[in-house]
């Protein structure tokens, strides 16, 4: 299964590294609007960065995970 994941802070990069181990998913594809944050999770988790949202959809991924930011 192809996986994305936008929004890479906390809460999404501990969601990339589950991810990334899961037996069932064979791509990750991860997007942030800070993009060096997603390229360091892409690094640590051995998945893509991408450099949009857009990306990632055209990306032909099966599940996308929202990890955005709330209003606190």
């Amino acid at each position: 299964m192809r996986i994305g994941l936008i929004g890479t802070g906390r809460i999404g990069s501990f969601h990339a590294g589950v991810l990334s181990r899961h037996p069932s998913v064979d791509a990750l594809v991860v997007t942030d609007t800070d993009p060096a944050r997603a390229a360091e999770v892409a690094r640590r988790t051995g998945a893509v960065a991408a450099g949009s949202a857009a990306e990632v959809f055209g990306a032909g991924v099966d599940a996308v995970v929202i990890a955005s930011a709330t209003a606190a």
